[in-house]
């Protein structure tokens, strides 16, 4: 059971890296704080979330 939990972080943990949308940028989704799929499909890195103040309904509290 340990064996599969770390497993499942290992997974968790791994680069996902992708081109932001907005400003052509690759960033690592897993670990760039704020970054999310805009409307579900479109990467935004966390500097244009941030900069132009978009949200992912997560961050918002909806689900």
């Amino acid at each position: 059971m340990a064996d599969e939990e770390n497993h499942i972080d290992i997974e968790n943990n791994e680069e996902k890296i992708e081109v932001c949308y907005t400003c052509g940028k690759e960033f690592d989704m897993n670990s760039d704080e704020g970054a999310h799929y805009h409307y579900g499909k479109y990467p935004m890195c966390g500097y244009c979330t941030n900069f132009f103040g978009f949200y992912n309904e997560e961050m918002m509290g909806k689900k």
